[in-house]
């Protein structure tokens, strides 16, 4: 089984990307902010069965603390009190959930459609993939506004103004990179859109883990996101009726 350590003091980086740092009860917390993924040669879609497979676990020695935010509006729908930021889910045994893991430059393009809901003030899911040229379709369940904003590259890409429950907009997103999506009335609420050059991606579960199947035999490049942790690549070999087994240990 390959294991790949990633360290939060000096990550291997290979899309530039900004940082920022806030200080909250004497923890510093460090965001990424991806601008996109280089450009890789895309070699054309071909099926197969092989299969990779792996964990993405917590290693380090830090105590990870995820911060509060303040509910300040419509209270009656978004509840009372905090919303917990929940950048870090981690398990008992390590396991680190919504991180996202994808095969680099294969197979171009596959048209989806991928939902987020905004429900009791809060996106669900917190963290998806989806394929270059899919479709992000944005829902309001609940009884107030909301206004989904998606920024990529440093810049707005989409401003979806929905007042009342049951809005559906979509955007495609043809960009390879990080889309980071808020509510500009509620500013607790945050998700993120991981959109890959590539249909071969995961996002781990509760247990940190994953499974990416459909690939031919050979070998490629598989990249990890968190939004907390950074990113990571490493090199794997896919074999013919055997699952390539991986680990990401982050620090």
């Amino acid at each position: 089984m390959k294991r790949v350590a990633l360290g939060m003091a000096l990550p291997l980086v290979l899309a530039p990307a900004t940082f920022t740092t806030d200080v909250v009860g004497g923890k510093h917390y460090n965001y990424r902010y991806v601008k996109y993924f280089p450009s890789e040669t895309t070699v054309a879609k071909a099926s197969g069965n092989g299969v990779i497979e792996g964990k993405v676990v917590y290693v380090g020695k830090r105590k990870l603390k995820n911060r509060r935010k303040l509910i300040t509006k419509d209270k009656e729908v978004c509840g009372r009190g905090y919303k917990i930021d929940k950048v870090y889910v981690i398990s008992k045994d390590g396991g680190v959930k919504n991180a996202v893991v994808f095969v680099e430059g294969v197979g171009g393009k596959a048209k989806e459609v991928k939902r987020i809901v905004q429900e009791k003030c809060e996106f669900h899911p917190r963290v998806l993939a989806m394929s270059a040229g899919s479709v992000l379709e944005v829902v309001n369940n609940d009884p107030v506004k909301h206004e989904a904003n998606g920024v990529q590259d440093f810049e707005t890409i989409f401003q979806l103004s929905q007042h009342k429950k049951g809005m559906v907009d979509r955007v495609e997103l043809n960009k390879p990179g990080v889309v980071e999506i808020t509510c500009n009335i509620h500013g607790w609420m945050k998700a993120w859109a991981v959109v890959t050059n590539s249909p071969y991606y995961a996002v781990t579960d509760e247990k940190g883990a994953f499974r990416i199947s459909g690939l031919p035999p050979g070998k490629y490049k598989l990249r990890l996101w968190h939004e907390g942790f950074g990113e990571k690549t490493m090199a794997v070999e896919v074999k013919e009726g055997r699952p390539a087994s991986v680990v990401f240990e982050l620090r």
